[in-house]
């Protein structure tokens, strides 16, 4: 290595005037360091972030046909779906519901059609009666209790009276109803990995961990946020399991069998 030297200066100067020189450069190489690491950091947040997106689009990629509707298997083990909203209580009935199988309404207006997939047995009958009511417009308006009819899917109908017009996600129903009064309390529940709500009922004998739920004062995202938190799932998951409207907790986790 070479080293400059000022001869019109003396050697404790020159000595001086290295060291200025050898501490700059070890601030510029300090700072390189510096940037490097950072942009290391960097790195490996951008890694994370595309491994956050690729497991959520793994998840979405998993999901069962039946999820794109609401959904939980009832008591005694029979697959129960809703409508989100008015395309899909369309599709339900137009494309996924048997001439035979039970379809479900809340009697209010606003409310999604629930249905029973197979041959209904009573138990199945008076959750799915529930999961329309807790899912229905009564949820948000604070309601308790709210009256549910249920029919073949054979009697729900898009031909309307002369002069009326069935809109979409709408259906007319004719002949004999069955009616069912029902209480608004609802459960989110867990199972590998996967989020339903429903009647407690229904819920707690799938679920390997629960929170129960009522119309209350607490907004959803309140209620989404410490779901989310407690059950150790997305808080996309969340919000697909919970009913329109207020909330609050009215049970506590659940281990069940």
């Amino acid at each position: 290595m070479e080293i400059e030297l000022d001869t019109s200066k003396s050697a404790a100067k020159n000595a001086s005037l290295l060291f200025s020189k050898a501490k700059k450069l070890d601030e510029k190489v300090k700072k390189a360091q510096e940037a490097i690491a950072a942009l290391e950091q960097k790195r490996d947040n951008l890694k994370e972030v595309k491994l956050e997106v690729t497991d959520v689009l793994k998840i979405k990629k998993e999901r069962e046909w039946y999820e794109k509707f609401r959904w939980f298997y009832s008591s005694t083990g029979k697959l129960i779906l809703g409508g989100r909203d008015a395309t899909s209580n369309e599709v339900l009935l137009k494309k996924y519901t048997d001439a035979t199988e039970l379809c479900f309404h809340a009697d209010i207006s606003g409310a999604p059609f629930f249905v029973i997939k197979g041959d209904a047995d009573e138990v199945s009958i008076k959750e799915t009666a529930q999961a329309a009511g807790i899912f229905s417009k009564a949820w948000g308006r604070g309601l308790g209790i709210v009256s549910v009819y249920y029919a073949p899917r054979t009697q729900f109908t898009k031909q309307a009276p002369s002069g009326e017009y069935v809109g979409k996600g709408a259906f007319m129903v004719y002949g004999k109803k069955s009616w069912e009064k029902v209480e608004l309390k609802s459960a989110i529940g867990v199972k590998d990995g996967r989020v339903a709500g429903g009647p407690l009922s229904a819920i707690k004998t799938w679920a390997t961990k629960l929170l129960v739920i009522e119309p209350g004062d607490k907004k959803p995202g309140e209620i989404v946020k410490r779901s989310s938190k407690i059950l150790g799932v997305h808080t996309d998951e969340i919000q697909r399991a919970i009913p329109a409207g207020k909330s609050k907790f009215v049970g506590k986790i659940e281990n069940t069998p």
